[in-house]
């Protein structure tokens, strides 16, 4: 009977280990990781408007301390006519991953920018901070909140407690279709509200419920942002304003660096990309015998830069980038590489 007992604790804890894995594993390891995301609007009754389509481009940057915390650093840019747009970064994520939990930097900025209540923003505003939102150990359908805080503001004479509020709940795993293949994944429902408090009751004036579905080794392969609106009749103004939501989803599989030796090259190197010709992806080798900035970077034939594969400093060894040439039509392009002293370019060609 005791060895019964002893094999099920085993197994239990087996299992609750697999379950609780570490939270910094759905990250990409390294930094110059990117994402390619559909845009996809939603209007008031959250139906997908796919002619309105756009494009957003994420890219692992850095890891540094940030606000306290070492942070992983991801800059955005959304609203892209196309993946090959070439315009700035114009957001950014933080991310810091303590055992089985996701933290984040949440920035409240275009969340207050929405609501049109005097002595308001500033409250949003302070609530700016590291976060635990992700929870990958949460039971299934249980519900935490994430940070509360009440106030109070006052319009005319009339002065209403008001409570913001983050909640999430982790759901079922789910697997997610994308252009790259099937995922497993974590789904979370993370909540922004903000509520009209009665005694121990919460009126919504705004409640935003987006859906983030989180993949082992990938982070975020869909998020859904819904469309809701601010219904200021709650607290006595006869306005309803409607805030336009969106669906992110992978366009083009995200573009990784992979270290595959860590031996000193005799010299710089850079080698024909296989396969060639290709459609859609190409994987790009080179070596670097030095550490310094090295960059990788697509141009067509007149000269214009298509994509930006890397730039960042590099230790000696063997790399390897894989190149989407999906936003690309047919045709040749020249890929070059610098680092140091070094630089070297070579031809690709596109075939669809």
């Amino acid at each position: 009977m005791k060895k019964l007992l002893f094999t099920l604790a085993v197994i239990y804890f087996a299992c609750n280990i697999t379950v609780a894995q570490n939270a910094s594993t759905y990250f990409p390891a390294s930094t110059g990781y990117k994402w390619y995301y559909k845009n996809i609007p939603l209007d008031s009754n959250n139906v997908p408007q796919q002619n309105l389509a756009r494009y957003r481009v994420d890219s692992f940057a850095v890891v540094a301390d940030y606000k306290g915390l070492l942070a992983s650093t991801v800059r955005k840019k959304d609203n892209l006519l196309t993946l090959t747009q070439n315009t700035p970064y114009n957001d950014t994520s933080r991310y810091n991953f303590q055992t089985t939990n996701g933290w984040s930097y949440v920035s409240l900025a275009a969340f207050a920018d929405t609501i049109p209540l005097p002595g308001l923003i500033g409250f949003i505003l302070s609530l700016q901070n590291w976060y635990n939102v992700f929870r990958f150990a949460q039971t299934v359908n249980s519900e935490y909140t994430i940070v509360s805080k009440d106030t109070t503001i006052a319009i005319d004479t009339i002065s209403l407690p008001i409570r913001i509020k983050l909640k999430a709940k982790r759901l079922n795993d789910e697997v997610v279709p994308t252009v790259n293949g099937n995922f497993n994944s974590r789904k979370f429902v993370v909540t922004y509200g903000l509520y009209l408090r009665v005694l121990i009751f919460e009126y919504p004036i705004i409640e935003r419920p987006d859906t983030t579905w989180i993949s082992d080794g990938k982070w975020m392969v869909k998020e859904v942002i819904p469309s809701v609106s601010i219904d200021l009749s709650t607290i006595g103004i006869p306005i309803s304003i409607p805030i336009p939501g969106n669906i992110y989803e992978l366009t083009n599989p995200p573009i990784g660096i992979r270290n595959i030796s860590s031996e000193v090259p005799a010299e710089y190197s850079l080698f024909q990309n296989y396969p060639n010709p290709f459609n859609p992806a190409t994987t790009i080798k080179f070596q670097i015998s030095k550490t310094g900035i090295t960059t990788l970077k697509v141009f067509d034939m007149t000269g214009k830069e298509v994509s930006n594969l890397l730039n960042k400093s590099l230790q000696p060894g063997t790399y390897e980038v894989n190149f989407n040439a999906g936003g690309l039509t047919s045709g040749v392009y020249f890929y070059r590489l610098k680092s140091g002293d070094f630089t070297e370019t070579k031809k690709l060609s596109v075939i669809k």
